[in-house]
């Protein structure tokens, strides 16, 4: 018994191969920071376009704490490197980063640390819009829209 093979030419091969890697690239992103959404959740620390403004927000803002703030909170802040965005009375984003997952010292609870950092941002500057993120020593968001 013979059985006939019917053979696919190269060139119908090359094509679907094409296609299935076009279409996995696609899927995939080279970009090294995620773009805010509406609201200004973003998953990866966006870029620092004035790392002068956003090393003296953080100065400030541990600056207040130090004096205005809770012991964990003030312990928090430590960790607090710079801090990015744009905030008014009204509206804005702040992207703060810090040591947390890295530094000398480790955190015992991440979020925890984060979301008092958050909340003491929501103390320092009050907006009827306003959203904070705190994002570990690697720019991955640990706490995200938090509202201040």
């Amino acid at each position: 018994m013979e059985t006939s093979v019917k053979r696919t030419p190269h060139i119908v091969t090359v094509f679907a191969l094409g296609a299935v890697l076009a279409g996995a690239a696609t899927a995939c992103s080279t970009e090294s920071t995620a773009k805010p959404d509406g609201i200004g959740v973003a998953e990866k620390l966006p870029d620092d376009t004035d790392k002068a403004r956003s090393k003296q927000n953080a100065a400030d803002f541990r600056s207040w704490v130090e004096e205005h703030g809770t012991a964990e909170q003030k312990t928090a802040t430590t960790r607090v490197d710079r801090i990015l965005g744009e905030w008014n009375e009204q509206t804005g984003n702040a992207y703060i980063s810090t040591d947390i997952n890295g530094g000398k010292t480790q955190v015992a609870d991440p979020e925890a640390a984060a979301t008092a950092i958050a909340r003491a941002f929501a103390s320092w500057k009050d907006a009827k819009e306003g959203y904070a993120s705190v994002y570990d020593v690697y720019g991955n968001a640990v706490i995200t829209n938090y509202k201040f």
